[in-house]
């Protein structure tokens, strides 16, 4: 009977540091998990995860060219050019753009192209690359109302339209416009003023003059906005982490590729596409 009772505790004993022994495994395994450096994680995982709004033609939007609904755009692009440089591939996900600097927080994506532009507001929360393109903001109107605002202080009366959670957003807020509508898609900011729901639009140049073409009725006022807030400038945003800056380095070193051989032919191609698009 007393050997049977020495057995039975050795055994237990064997079981419980076999347990306590696994689950410290565990626990290291999920520690160096949670603070492994994210190129690795990228590049073990076999994709690099990308965030993007596509309604803002030509950087993202949707394509049926190819026979099926898809994403296109010179974003989807340099994602891809991303990937490529990682050795992974690119999977797109569809997020809404006030949305996308959540997602990236909560780890749901790897990295936000679409459109976005830092600003000291953004920086508190995301690492972004360099930029990869420049462009102006304007301010778009009715046809036959290009000289109808005089100055950028006639803004503040009148009904603007933006998106929301964009540069231009914060732009027309900051200046003390009284009344600001701020809408999910460019399209349907647009829409607002042809339907005369609002007086202008602050937008950026390239979209803005893409999408005034496709609605027909819309034109660029003859307001120029003052130095500083007539630059819109873009770049990739990656999550803020002191395990991400190997990520970053290698994200912006794609990034600068894609700018010196790839943006100019990119951009061409899907405002090509964007404007067949929409015909």
């Amino acid at each position: 009977m007393k050997m049977k009772k020495l057995i039975s505790l050795g055994m237990a004993m064997v079981l419980s540091l076999g347990l306590v022994a696994c689950s410290g495994g565990e626990d290291k395994e999920a520690s160096t998990s949670s603070t492994s450096d994210k190129l690795e994680q990228v590049k073990e995982s076999g994709k690099l995860v990308v965030g993007i709004y596509p309604d803002y033609p030509p950087f993202e939007f949707h394509s049926t060219a190819n026979g099926s609904d898809e994403i296109a755009g010179v974003d989807k692009d340099l994602g891809e050019a991303i990937a490529k440089e990682l050795g992974v591939e690119a999977e797109f996900k569809e997020i809404t753009f006030d949305g996308l600097i959540g997602a990236l927080k909560a780890d749901k994506i790897d990295i936000i192209l679409s459109g976005m532009s830092p600003t000291p507001e953004r920086d508190k929360s995301v690492d972004f690359t360099d930029l990869y393109y420049t462009g102006k903001n304007i301010v778009a109107v009715k046809e036959g109302e290009e000289d109808k605002i005089k100055s950028v202080d006639e803004l503040k009366n009148l009904k603007i339209a933006v998106q929301k959670g964009s540069i231009q957003e914060a732009y027309v807020t900051k200046l003390g416009c009284t009344s600001i509508k701020s809408l999910e898609a460019i399209p349907d900011v647009m829409t607002e003023l042809k339907n005369g729901n609002v007086d202008a639009v602050v937008v950026n140049d390239t979209v803005g003059i893409l999408n005034m073409q496709e609605m027909g009725g819309l034109v660029q006022a003859n307001l120029e906005l003052p130095n500083g807030d007539s630059e819109e400038g873009m770049a990739a945003a990656i999550k803020q982490d002191d395990n991400n800056k190997a990520f970053l380095e290698a994200v912006n070193k794609a990034v600068n590729n894609f700018k010196s051989n790839e943006f100019e032919k990119s951009l061409k191609e899907n405002t090509d596409l964007a404007t067949k698009e929409n015909k």
